[in-house]
């Protein structure tokens, strides 16, 4: 059995319910294999509206559709008979309750299988090829997906966060190996670089778009090719259907039915066609037993087929066009037996505003280039409550910037100025941040479009400001937590845990009938879900672990979401009347 490999925690756990059938052998197929109708259509003016007419309702429907049980993934993408639709994504056979037709647009479903996130081994090499192992030392491994160049000349390993950064849990700096820690990498004797960025992976239910990171290293490390012998060469430095210039993709729907070809660790070179567009997916990165535990929400990604494409181990390849060109079109992150997923490759370089080294990419020109790279704040508020927004700036130039500038936050919604501060100057890659207190006792109820901008020229206007969305609920439909308690005993050999949890509404009176949902930091067989009021409690319920090792010391219990008819959720209004944790998250420690 060839094993998935996602860190070492979940190693062992995680093939439990999936088996050999995700892990296909190498296909290093030729071309012609996949030549035929789908790969010779192109899509002509004469259907352009009627593809904009399938996104629309894919963007429209798409949240109802992964509400079904067992449905992992929504995409456009061509049916059988070579027209547009809809397809559904699914888990398993035997899903009940799909629609053969939403408005109007024709639905297709295949069985896919779990989606999860790839991770796998192999030698260690000086400079290391695309596609080798590679990993964090808390990782097994995966693949590197190129080597990337900043404006001001720096070199990086780009693969995914689930590769380099742990999935979150690593910190910038640390050291990054090849071969990946399952191969034998060891530090610092395999440390190839270090961690310098990663985007953050949202785990609550939050729409993701890329699982990716970076570490700096250097060209004595590093390739900027497949193996010689049996890879693609070099990639190009320009991405595919770019043709401004401009680091963006100019039309998603160019992706769909175009030939690509990948290198990576496991099943090294093989060749693909992309068969969906703007899916939205659930990709499982903890199984337990059959079951995923930990899982994260990503859209606009493209699908790849056949299954044949990928393997685990093969997470952070870099996808590129299957022709001379060898354009770099997007990086791979997860798949099943019948389908790989992957990242929209100019979403994944932009936000680190790097190039991937294509060999013989000109001395950069001399830029400046502030970029309001992020705006965070909450997904929702009270009506009244002051909320932090805060907003990052980050010098993507290769210029250093001396001169002061201005950085404003503008609530969109009511045309209301939030706040300005002053930023005296970024070195080139350097970034700050700057946090607004939003006071929303004025606010309208609904959705705001919180606009942050900053004031000086510079040589890219595209980037000089960011967005985020924030809904103001109305305080008598909120609900929240207000007390959280967690207790422990022990048996001797092993000790168990329980943790009462009490629902509020905006006047903090309990509120009976909330499903409770939550996160244990341990795992094993718990219960992490529960209803207030079901035992007879006022606005309580409780969720148990029943047993713990006693070389565990403590384990936490985190509330990830609190659902009630009627009542909107909201987590920053979170407390514990006795102190003794924040209101979402308690720690029990050993007794």
């Amino acid at each position: 059995m060839t094993r998935l490999r996602v860190s070492r925690r979940a190693t062992v756990l995680t093939i439990v319910g999936l088996g050999a059938s995700l892990w296909s052998g190498c296909s290093d197929r030729s071309p012609e294999a996949l030549t035929g109708p789908l790969a010779q259509r192109q899509l002509d003016l004469d259907r352009w509206q009627d593809l904009q007419a399938v996104m629309a309702v894919h963007k429209r429907r798409s949240e109802e559709l992964l509400r079904i049980p067992g449905v992992v993934g929504t995409a456009v993408g061509l049916r059988p008979n070579g027209k547009l639709g809809l397809k559904v994504l699914l888990a398993r056979h035997g899903v009940t309750g799909l629609p053969s037709v939403l408005d109007g647009i024709p639905v297709t479903a295949q069985v896919t299988g779990m989606l999860v996130a790839f991770s796998d081994p192999t030698k260690r090499q000086r400079p290391a090829p695309m596609g080798f192992s590679v990993g964090h030392p808390a990782i097994t491994a995966g693949s590197i997906g190129a080597r990337v160049v900043d404006g001001s000349g720096n070199v990086y390993v780009l693969s995914n966060n689930h590769v380099l950064a742990n999935s979150n849990d690593a910190t910038i700096g640390d050291a990054e190996l090849q071969p990946g820690p399952y191969d034998g990498g060891t530090a610092p004797a395999d440390q190839i670089g270090t961690l310098a960025a990663f985007n953050t992976i949202d785990f609550s239910g939050g729409a993701n778009t890329i699982d990716a990171a970076i570490a700096l290293s250097s060209t004595t490390n590093l390739d900027n090719a497949t193996p010689a012998d049996d890879g693609y060469g070099v990639p190009n430095a320009a991405i595919f259907g770019d043709a401004n210039g401009d680091g963006v993709l100019d039309d998603e729907t160019a992706l769909l039915g175009l030939n690509v070809q990948k290198y990576g660790r496991t099943t090294k070179l093989t060749r693909g066609q992309i068969t969906g567009i703007n899916a939205t997916v659930t990709v499982c990165y903890e199984v337990f037993f059959g079951f995923c535990i930990k899982a994260a929400r990503f859209v606009d990604q493209l699908v790849i087929e056949p299954g044949t494409f990928s393997g685990g181990g093969d997470s952070g390849s870099l996808i590129v066009t299957d022709d001379g060109n060898k354009n770099p079109v997007a990086l791979l992150f997860a798949g099943s037996s019948t389908q790989t997923i992957a990242n929209r490759i100019d979403l994944v370089l932009n936000r680190f505003a790097v190039h991937v080294d294509g060999g013989t990419s000109p001395p950069p020109a001399p830029v400046t280039d502030l970029a309001i790279t992020s705006v965070t704040a909450p997904g929702s508020v009270t009506k009244g409550s002051t909320v932090n927004v805060v907003v990052t700036i980050k010098n993507v130039g290769n210029q250093g910037v001396s001169t002061p500038f201005n950085v404003s936050l503008q609530d969109g919604t009511d045309q209301v100025p939030i706040g300005s501060q002053s930023v005296a100057g970024l070195v080139a890659g350097a970034s700050t941040t700057r946090t607004f207190g939003w006071n929303t006792a004025s606010s309208t109820i609904g959705s705001h479009t919180l606009t942050a901008s900053h004031t000086l020229p510079d040589d890219n206007a595209n980037n000089n400001q960011a967005t985020t969305a924030v809904t103001v609920n109305d305080a008598s439909n909120v609900i929240h937590i207000g007390d959280l308690d967690g207790s422990a005993s022990s048996n001797g050999s092993n000790w168990s845990v329980t943790v009462e949890i009490t629902a509020h509404d905006a006047n903090h009176n309990p509120l009976n009938g909330a499903t409770v949902v939550g996160h244990w930091s341990q795992l094993g067989l718990t219960s992490n879900t529960c209803t207030t009021g079901d035992l007879g409690g006022n606005g309580t319920c409780v969720v148990l672990f029943p047993s713990l090792k006693r070389g565990v010391t403590f384990v936490n219990f985190t509330v990830v979401s609190v659902t009630l008819p009627g009542r909107t959720y909201d987590r920053t209004l979170n407390h514990d009347v006795d102190g003794s944790s924040n209101g979402t998250t308690v720690r029990v420690y050993r007794p």
